[in-house]
């Protein structure tokens, strides 16, 4: 499937904030001495799907935002060849 660029952008840096928000809350629970905390075990199971969805998302919306930049780069590289040299 193919995304715009506006698009790739966006979810990369919504895939990357959720998943520095995951990291940043798992340091402090580790900090803060609590260890893994008296939680079910289908909310840490939660968790984990959610951080793997965003690691996916980073993946996918990063090589989607590669794609348009050298799209863009080979349309901009037929432009000035096709542009008439001055001398």
């Amino acid at each position: 499937m193919k995304v715009s660029k506006k698009l790739a952008i966006f979810g990369f840096n919504l895939c990357a904030s959720i998943f520095l928000g995951f990291c940043v809350y798992g340091l402090l629970i580790y900090i803060e001495g609590e260890g893994r905390r008296h939680l079910p075990m289908w909310i840490w199971g939660l968790c984990a799907l959610c951080i793997l969805g965003c690691i996916v998302g980073i993946c996918y919306f990063g090589s989607q935002w590669d794609m348009r930049n050298a799209e863009e780069a080979r349309e901009a590289r037929r432009v000035s060849d096709a542009q008439p040299k001055k001398r």
